[in-house]
């Protein structure tokens, strides 16, 4: 039989009540765009950004064009809405393991297997979020995916306090934890593993470990957690094949 998927962690809007209603504009305009929005990774995982248009997002969230550019310029406003509400649900996720006290260990472990559980629950989230937003969705939304990235990065920082003193530039050396983090997230998302990122979490927090565990060891020294270094081939053949059907 085979596995159920886990429900979402990640919030879905509530449809509107069916016939006649005494919402007021704004509201029923705030719940189409919740739609639009949420309608978007599903969207994105079947299609790729570079193929989704404004008539597939429209289908799946079950709302008018015109309730669409009532809410958004073009798709890339729509998908760049949807990316941060996706990175601020994940960071909400993250944030509570780290805030729950216990040993340094204790919580960066917690606090990557709710985010890989909640991304598991949710594939399609997880290929917008690692996969698509860096390398599809334009300069402007892999900039912010960057961004994004360095919040990841003082969150990890900070549940490990004696992090501050590790050698090596701060900024740099978050980068390289949570840009390896990221890397391997998209490479099996890529090999169809997204149902699957929870298995990530000990090699992962090893890898983390490795550089803000107890003994903070020399990161250049360290052993750390081999990544896949085959996404992007992969990325472009998947790019090829969507462009070609």
């Amino acid at each position: 039989m085979a596995k159920a998927r886990p429900r979402s962690k990640f919030s879905e809007p509530r449809r509107l009540p069916r016939g006649r209603h005494a919402l007021a504009p704004e509201q029923v305009l705030a719940d189409q765009r919740q739609r639009l929005v949420a309608a978007v990774p599903g969207v994105v995982a079947e299609h790729g950004y570079e193929a989704m248009s404004v008539a597939d997002i429209v289908k799946r969230a079950a709302v008018s064009r015109n309730a669409f550019y009532n809410n958004f310029g073009d798709k890339q406003e729509c998908f760049a809405a949807a990316h941060e509400l996706g990175h601020e649900q994940l960071l909400e996720i993250l944030t509570r393991p780290c805030e729950e006290g216990g040993t340094v260990v204790e919580r960066v472990e917690r606090s990557l297997a709710a985010a890989l559980e909640a991304l598991s629950s949710d594939p399609d989230i997880a290929r917008l979020l690692f996969v698509e937003a860096p390398s599809s969705a334009g300069e402007e939304i892999a900039l912010r995916y960057h961004e994004w990235l360095g919040r990841y990065g003082a969150l990890l920082r900070g549940a490990a306090p004696q992090a501050a003193s590790a050698p090596g530039p701060v900024a740099e050396m978050d980068q390289v934890i949570v840009g390896g983090i990221a890397s391997r997230i998209a490479s099996e998302v890529l090999k169809g593993g997204g149902a699957e990122l929870e298995l990530l979490t000990p090699p992962l927090t090893e890898y983390v470990l490795t550089f803000y565990g107890p003994t903070q060891p020399d990161p250049q020294a360290a052993k750390v957690v081999a990544l896949d270094p085959e996404p992007a081939s992969e990325y472009a053949e998947e790019r090829r094949r969507q462009a070609g059907a």
